[in-house]
């Protein structure tokens, strides 16, 4: 599946609600949410593909994630100064994908001397490696591609799938053009910001009024996720090591990923930023991801103990875990589960790298 196909996946499946916090003001991408004192939550509207948050502290701002877009993460720097007139001191990238890190450039900018940029050493080394690269991919080929599809479907008045255009379709068809051609435009001067403070296994700011804690815990949705906790405020950022909908594994390790958020759920937390998906409460979601996790990779390597092939296994875990989850995750978990499986039968089989 290509980057944009996922992004437009993610959004889909993962368009954000208001949750129960008080929603203070809505931006043109993100409904911002107060969790705590001092703590929001940027819920990214449907079509932004991923959440941020900040925190406001004594001397400065704490952002955590800068979006797919640098326009996305302007938007969000004007709504934090309507929140506070500190400066933006610090960001933090929960890992290196690209709908967590392009936007970077947007601090920069508005904060040439203050902005620090923080992550796990392996985030650091992924967004050399991966992100950037990838900026050209999009640029030069899933971008166009992308539009040229649907410019396509314009043209013939035909859905992907060979039907006709209803004028709704043709209505969101166009907006997912004009919004691919304005990312165009964006990725021709996009430039990845790449962490300059790394850390290996915590590092913790202590200011006046907050303490901030930024944890690596273990392997996960990639191999360098991290999670923000305020222990006094009792609210964890979770990156996308939870998000709204199902797991998303293209570069997950999944038997890892169990551990990790067993070790996340040790935490006293009680309100969770995903990094997609509404504001949650308590652990609930948390534990569910945890059996699922657990149920999945058992299934999975009990066919590859059976030598079944990918294709065989991947029929015979959904039969089995689609009941069981599709109600927790929702409709979209019978297209999500393919790929879940596959990396599944990678680690398995012991293909994967850390």
């Amino acid at each position: 599946m290509k980057r944009f196909q996922v992004w437009l996946y993610l959004a889909l499946s993962l368009a954000a609600s208001f949750g129960e916090g008080a929603t203070l003001f809505a931006s043109q991408y993100f409904s911002i949410e107060k969790v705590a004192e001092g703590v929001y939550a940027a819920i990214g509207k449907p079509g932004v593909f991923s959440n941020g948050a900040f925190i406001v502290t004594e001397d400065g701002v704490i952002v955590v994630d800068t979006h797919l877009r640098p326009s996305w993460a302007r938007d969000l720097i004007s709504e934090i100064k309507k929140t506070t007139p500190q400066p933006i001191r610090y960001v933090i990238n929960t890992h290196w994908h690209n709908d967590h890190t392009q936007g970077g450039q947007a601090y920069v900018e508005s904060f040439p001397k203050n902005v620090e940029f923080i992550s796990q050493h392996s985030t650091r080394d992924d967004i050399l490696h991966l992100a950037i690269p990838s900026v050209k991919q999009s640029l030069e080929t899933d971008v166009p591609e992308t539009i040229q599809r649907l410019q396509g479907a314009l043209n013939t008045g035909k859905s992907p799938d060979g039907s006709a255009l209803t004028e709704e379709g043709r209505v969101q068809i166009q907006a997912q053009l004009d919004s691919q051609k304005a990312y165009l435009e964006e990725l021709k001067t996009m430039t990845i910001v790449v962490p300059n403070m790394t850390f290996d296994r915590s590092l913790i700011l202590h200011k006046y009024d907050k303490e901030v804690r930024i944890l690596y815990l273990g392997l996960g949705h990639t191999r360098g996720d991290i999670v923000v906790f305020l222990p006094r405020e009792k609210v964890l950022i979770s990156g996308d090591l939870l998000t709204g909908g199902p797991p998303f594994m293209r570069d997950a390790f999944p038997s890892k990923w169990a551990t990790t958020l067993e070790q996340v759920g040790k935490l006293d937390f009680t309100k969770v930023i995903p990094g997609h998906g509404p504001v949650e409460d308590g652990k609930d979601h948390l534990q569910a991801e945890v059996r699922y996790l657990g149920d999945l990779v058992t299934a999975v390597t009990e066919q590859v103990k059976k030598g079944a092939s990918l294709e065989d296994t991947q029929k015979a875990v959904a039969d089995q875990l689609v009941p069981r989850y599709e109600k927790e995750y929702g409709a979209n978990f019978k297209n999500a589960i393919p790929g879940n499986v596959a990396r599944s039968y990678q680690e398995a089989k012991g293909e994967l790298k850390e």
